[in-house]
């Protein structure tokens, strides 16, 4: 059976697009300084529209929110720097070290195929708890007056009609955060288990995600790697990371030799698509540890309107009185057309709605038979005690996974 990550997407309503203010990183470092001192809601009203050319680090981030520690001010930066991460860098942000030669980029690749076998095996049990910001961009209509002839037939997915004196406006909220949801993940044997143990009221007490993933914990780095060895493999740059350099590659994965699934539930049915993707993978040269990997779907007809993405990024976290390389932060994103709407009339532009999932992983614990284990100073006969410096799975935002 293929193993793939998956995306989940739930259809919703769309609209066009808001005018935006584009700007560079530089800019933005301007324009917050201007902002810098005013209330929350006035810093959060200036970033509401704005967006991004270069790619926010997270150290960048981490120092907006130091300046800027307001609620709504915080969302607006997070939002900006989520949508962004699928963008180049900023040129301040990228090392001028010459590439490495041929050898060294290919055993650059073969010792991050190597450490993602041997990643898995080296973890121990578990659990984390995952924090999720989901952000999407809503509408509302009113009729009005209006003198256009009336328009024949209906859309499916509720969307009004046309009618003679009347038409609809649409009122656009911008992409905004509609909340947030903390779950627990349990890691064990190598696999992520899904937390069936939250209470009926807890759950529903969750805001609902129109965007879901899961699947962090294992699937994306086996699947990605797996598929890039057979692909389109470039050298991209050198970037700054904790230690040493992270060696950037960019990667395009074709359809025939994709292993990645995105599941589109449409009503009653699921529709699974195994496209073809590309992104990009950030290596420790020295170790082989993934420090940050992209998928980008190329989505085929007629779902080519649409956009699905997912990114990961690992650091050293502890777990028991270890440290391993996991999963620290997410992001999906994915831009969906209007559900079941009726063929647009020539020449006309596809709407599409927006959202972005932002997900942190916090607080590694030992499950309870682990920290058992590792309190009375040797496991059982036939355990094998975690490794230091053993690295996990992506993070924060990938697809749902099926081994």
């Amino acid at each position: 059976m293929r193993k793939c990550a998956i995306v989940l997407l739930l259809w919703g309503i769309a609209f066009p697009a808001m005018a935006a203010r584009i700007m560079s990183i530089d800019q933005m470092e301007q324009f917050l300084i201007k902002l810098h001192g005013k209330p929350d809601g006035k810093v959060a009203g200036e970033l509401e529209d704005a967006r991004l050319t270069e790619r926010v680090s997270q150290a960048r981030l981490a120092r907006w929110e130091a300046d800027f520690t307001g609620k709504r001010t915080q969302e607006e930066l997070m939002k900006l720097a989520d949508t962004s991460a699928f963008l180049n860098p900023p040129a301040s942000d990228v090392l001028r070290d010459p590439p490495p030669d041929e050898d060294t980029q290919r055993q650059m690749l073969e010792h991050a195929v190597e450490y993602i076998k041997t990643t898995m095996t080296r973890l121990p049990n578990f659990y984390v708890t995952r924090e999720t910001t989901h952000f999407e961009e809503t509408l509302s209509q009113h009729a009005t007056s209006s003198m256009a002839p009336a328009a024949m037939g209906t859309r499916s997915g509720g969307m009004p009609v046309q009618t003679s004196g009347v038409s609809t406006a649409t009122e656009v909220k911008a992409l905004h955060s509609t909340g947030e949801t903390r779950t627990t993940v349990t890691y064990r044997d190598g696999h992520e288990v899904r937390d069936t143990g939250m209470a009926k009221d807890e759950m529903e007490d969750q805001p609902a995600l129109g965007l879901t993933t899961s699947g962090e914990f294992g699937p994306i780095l086996d699947v990605v790697m797996g598929d890039v060895v057979q692909s389109q493999v470039t050298w991209l740059r050198w970037e700054p990371s904790v230690s040493e350099p992270a060696g950037v590659f960019r990667y395009v994965v074709p359809q025939d030799h994709s292993d990645y699934a995105v599941r589109i539930p449409n009503g009653a049915k699921t529709i699974e698509l195994h496209p073809g993707y590309h992104g990009e993978i950030a290596i420790d040269p020295a170790t082989g540890e993934i420090l940050r990997i992209s998928a980008a779907a190329d989505l085929p007809q007629p779902f080519e309107t649409m956009q699905t993405a997912i990114l990961v990024e690992y650091g050293a976290v502890t777990i028991g009185d270890r440290t391993y390389i996991c999963p620290t932060h997410g992001v999906a994103y994915s831009k969906v057309p209007v559900a079941g709407a009726v063929a647009e009339p020539q020449g006309s532009t596809v709407t599409v709605q927006t959202q972005l999932n932002d997900v942190a992983f916090t607080q590694y614990h030992l499950s309870s038979a682990e920290a058992h284990i590792v309190s009375g100073g040797s496991g059982p006969e036939g355990t094998t005690p975690p490794a230091p410096d053993a690295a996990a799975e992506p993070a924060a935002t990938q697809p749902a996974s099926h081994p």
